[in-house]
């Protein structure tokens, strides 16, 4: 996935913007209409959005009197490069002060925006259930309710590591035919997440390139 060289805002003036009006990530997301997984993804350094959305951001700042120009980068923010000890070829390579993840540049745009949405979705529903109480049964061991709560955990979570390989462009589970027996753990796999995007028909071809992606 290709970043711009400039864009209309970063997630260093994101966080300083909001600290200055003393908003939530919750409060801009309500007032800007933004979605909410992308602004969180971004503030925290997870990935860059699209632009469109990255314009949409600074607009709301900028309505909200905020001056873009005014702020700036912290070196918390910036890639850290040692000259000193460069070897051939570093210039090619940005070590940064936070982590970073790799993005396969043969993932289509609505394909990541699928993926992030899908995690932060997942993120939410596991701080959902990690905070419930532990049920007994009647007659002994757990509630059915707490036995399936469980399971949807695990899945949640698996899904993520999933979800993960397949940006990295190393898909581990096939899309496989709506109709069609399983004849493998990875097409049980596959049936179990038929609504997530790892089984969705566009990610056959995700193959090739990886590009870093700052996060």
């Amino acid at each position: 996935m290709k970043i711009p060289a400039a864009q209309p805002i970063t997630a260093a003036q994101s966080r300083a913007s909001r600290f200055q009006l003393g908003l939530t990530q919750a409060e801009v997301i309500d007032q800007s209409g933004l979605a909410g997984y992308k602004l969180k993804q971004f503030e925290t350094g997870r990935f860059i959005p699209d632009m469109p959305f990255l314009q949409k951001l600074a607009d709301f700042y900028a309505s909200k009197g905020i001056e873009l120009d005014d702020i700036k980068e912290t070196s918390n923010d910036l890639p850290v490069q040692n000259t000193a000890t460069a070897k051939p070829g570093g210039n090619k390579v940005a070590l940064v002060q936070r982590p970073c993840f790799y993005i396969s540049d043969t993932i289509s745009p609505d394909l990541l925006d699928r993926c992030l949405e899908r995690m932060h979705a997942n993120d939410q529903r596991i701080a959902e259930i990690l905070n419930k109480e532990i049920r007994n049964g009647m007659f002994g061991g757990y509630h059915e309710e707490t036995v399936q709560e469980h399971q949807e955990l695990f899945g949640a979570m698996a899904e993520g590591y999933l979800i993960f390989r397949l940006l990295q462009g190393n898909p581990i589970v096939p899309p496989i035919e709506g109709g069609s027996d399983p004849k493998s753990h990875a097409d049980l796999l596959s049936q179990f997440y038929a609504q997530s995007p790892i089984s969705q028909s566009d990610t056959q071809q995700v193959t090739g390139h990886v590009d870093e992606v700052e996060a």
